[in-house]
């Protein structure tokens, strides 16, 4: 349904999936996709209140072994090494700042996620040309992120 366009028909079957009784992964996807489906609708207040119920319920949920905190490991280290062959405005690096902030998005480290979506943008702006599926994503992390909990103040994000 959410693929035809038809958000209010999702909208409703999500808030009913969410009165069974349902594991909190579910909850999570639930929150999650009423998330989209109030941004697509541009009902902002619903969209924030949806997604910070969905990282309440992740941040109880994150083991501190999950796979995201080694693959931030991983992800410091290839920075690392494009950073020694690269120019400081390559294309790579946008898209590695914004993976970096997408992965700190998802293990609650909001500060950082920001810090490194921001790097891409500028990247991003200042290449001329962006590639705008690259600069979209990385803008729909800046706007998720001053949807959460945590309020960013910055005037150059609105």
């Amino acid at each position: 349904m959410y693929r035809i366009g038809d958000y209010d028909t999702n909208e409703k079957y999500f808030n009913q999936y969410l009165e069974m009784d349902i594991n909190e992964y579910e909850t999570v996807l639930c929150y999650a996709s009423l998330t989209q489906v109030n941004m697509t609708n541009k009902r902002d207040d619903l969209a924030i209140l949806n997604y910070t119920k969905a990282l309440t319920i992740q941040k109880r949920q994150l083991p501190e072994d999950h796979p995201n905190i080694a693959r931030e490991k991983l992800m410091q280290e290839a920075l690392q090494i494009r950073r020694k062959s690269l120019p400081g405005n390559h294309h790579d690096f946008a898209l590695t700042y914004s993976s970096l902030g997408l992965l700190y998005k998802i293990i609650m480290k909001n500060e950082l996620a920001l810090e490194y979506f921001l790097k891409a943008r500028e990247i991003h702006l200042a290449s001329g040309e962006p590639d705008l599926l690259d600069l979209l994503i990385t803008e729909r992390g800046i706007r998720m992120l001053q949807a959460s909990d945590y309020r960013v103040s910055s005037p150059s994000l609105k």
